[in-house]
């Protein structure tokens, strides 16, 4: 083939790529390869569009035909680490996309971004922290990044006082003072229409992504089933993906008095709507975690905006006046200083649980059937920092006869299986000790996993909170350390609220010590176990409608100031 001949047939592999006429690329890119089976770019892009129509397989042998060829090529490891990443091989992502940007240290932001999302997944915060660190300055002007970057930092030990200058920083950047990119600030908030009367019927804006069974189940139903809807209108905006959406999401869009789906717009057309629908009170329910639309808050399109539950910190933005929280989770004094917005304390919980109707009969104690205790936990491997890691070992270290179960997706992967056993031997403690479990697909079997646990370990410094709750509704008490800032005081919190504050350790010392005591005592054990699911209905955890009368009592209370601001500067 003469090379014009060949240079055309290359544009046209190239525009059926582009216009995702997948089929026709990879057959014009096997016709290339007929003619030149040794040039690895070519071998690369088949291998790029079998991934794409979903041949693993295929993809993977294209794109080992391009390393054979070509050793010193970044691009087959980019692609190499998507297929794994995309079999659930993440320590084979890692380890091929660590070695793309090891070739090419010019990697685009997203590489970097995405290999800090699975260091995160796989238990290595620190390590993700300082990808994301990377991406954030290739992509500054992107605020999934940095929200990213900020979840990360949750999880590490740091003070909150820390915390709030890095969450600062993202006001700085993407709040209402923020430039748009062509050295401009951001338009100044037009004045709201709202009537500012203090005891008229409140319009309550929440904006989520958990809409669905994840979350929503389990906290948000109160927000629709016990409300006073002769005092408050609700008015949802889901920024949930319909295909993400399930029987919850049509049971709370029911129940709402306005619904919008809102993914698709940009920020600008998202505060118009909210200003158009006349809400008063905007709740945020993700802060910086997932799908969220921060930037948009700081347009102020609600004349009081508030931020809650989904996020274990404060947004840092200028823009949002309020955080709700409890006194246990955020004691009064000390935690007001982690915060830009005023914290407006419930009595404890800060949340109302509504248990899964899908959960299996608590059994007896497991250790009377195995004849050990085994503590676990189902969090997030993002939690078990080396802290987290310490402090479990000292708890096997007093109950030298004890198991550990941790469940986690990321667990299914025999890679992060084994650097996980590795970090728990640099520890002292026998990796032959933990039972390690992945993937569990149905909500059942998931919740059924938890009658293997006799004790349940909080993590530390970033608890557990729907994984405690679900941990208490199967019957295994947790044994928590309170720290010094929100996310590791969410156990001390939930604890509390179900009547157990002595489970609530002060040190790490205590902690190890409350473990233990409760694995020598059987008899406490399986008098608290049997009695944990009414302990939890009754408690203040599941009280729907106390919850919702102090939630419409604080947003009432934060109505009037606004109010009382309103007409002081008329």
């Amino acid at each position: 083939m003469d090379p014009s001949t060949l240079d055309a047939l290359k544009r046209r592999a190239l525009d059926a790529l582009g216009a995702g006429r997948l089929e026709e690329a990879a057959a014009l890119y096997r016709d290339l390869l007929a003619e030149d089976g040794t040039a690895a770019d070519l071998w690369n892009n088949l291998g790029v569009i079998l991934s794409e129509m979903r041949r693993p397989a295929a993809a993977a042998a294209a794109l080992r035909n391009a390393l054979a060829l070509r050793p010193d090529y970044d691009k087959p490891w980019v692609g190499l680490g998507s297929e794994a990443f995309g079999g659930d091989r993440l320590e084979e992502t890692v380890r091929c996309w660590s070695r793309a940007i090891r070739l090419e240290p010019r990697q685009g932001a997203g590489l970097w971004f995405n290999l800090g999302v699975v260091r995160q997944m796989r238990g290595e915060a620190a390590e993700a922290a300082a990808v994301f660190d990377r991406a954030e300055a290739l992509m500054p002007d992107d605020p999934r990044v940095a929200s990213q970057r900020l979840l990360c930092l949750n999880y590490l030990d740091l003070p909150g006082e820390r915390l709030l200058a890095e969450h600062r920083r993202f006001d700085e950047r993407f709040g209402d003072g923020a430039s748009d990119g062509a050295g401009n600030g951001r338009k100044p908030a037009v004045p709201h229409a709202n009537r500012p009367d203090p005891e008229k019927r409140l319009r309550i804006g929440y904006l989520s992504v958990e809409f669905r069974e994840h979350l929503g189940a389990y906290f948000l139903t109160p927000l629709f089933e016990a409300a006073d809807r002769g005092r408050f209108d609700i008015v949802c905006y889901s920024i949930l993906p319909d295909s993400h959406a399930d029987a919850h999401t049509a049971r709370f869009k029911a129940q709402a008095d306005g619904w919008r789906n809102v993914g698709h717009l940009d920020d600008e057309e998202l505060a118009a709507q909210i200003r158009a629908d006349g809400i008063d009170i905007l709740v945020d329910l993700a802060g910086h975690s997932g799908l969220n639309r921060l930037p948009m808050l700081a347009l102020r399109p609600a004349p009081v905006q508030v931020t809650w539950l989904g996020y274990p910190n404060g947004t840092g933005m200028e823009a949002v006046g309020y955080r709700i929280v409890d006194p246990v989770s955020d004691p009064i004094g000390p935690t007001d200083g982690h915060a830009v917005e005023t914290l407006v304390r419930l009595p404890a919980p800060f949340l109302c649980f509504r248990p899964p109707v899908s959960a299996p009969p608590v059994v007896p104690l497991p250790a009377g059937a195995t004849g050990a205790v085994t503590f676990g936990s189902f969090n997030k491997l993002s939690k078990i920092t080396d802290g987290t890691v310490a402090l479990w070992a000292e708890v096997l270290r007093r109950v030298p006869d004890a198991r550990l179960l941790l469940k986690d997706r990321p667990l299914s992967d025999a890679g992060t299986a084994a650097g996980l056993r590795a970090r728990f031997a640099a520890a002292g403690i026998d990796p032959a000790r933990l039972d390690l479990v992945g993937f569990i697909k149905d909500a059942a079997g998931h919740l059924a996993a938890y009658n293997r646990i006799d004790i349940a370990l909080d993590p530390h410094p970033y608890n557990g909170t729907i994984t405690t709750c679900d941990t208490l509704w199967m019957g295994a008490p947790l044994v928590t350390l309170a720290g010094g800032r929100h996310a590791a005081r969410v156990g001390a919190s939930l604890m509390t609220a179900i009547g157990l504050p002595e489970l609530v350790a002060a040190t790490s010392d205590r902690y190890a010590a409350i473990a233990a005591e409760l694995a020598g005592d059987l008899t406490r054990l399986m008098r608290l176990r049997m009695g944990m699911r009414e302990r939890v209905r009754a408690s203040a955890l599941c009280d729907e409608t106390r919850f919702m009368r102090n939630l419409e009592t604080a947003y009432r209370l934060i109505w009037r100031r606004w109010c009382d601001q309103r007409r002081s500067e008329v």
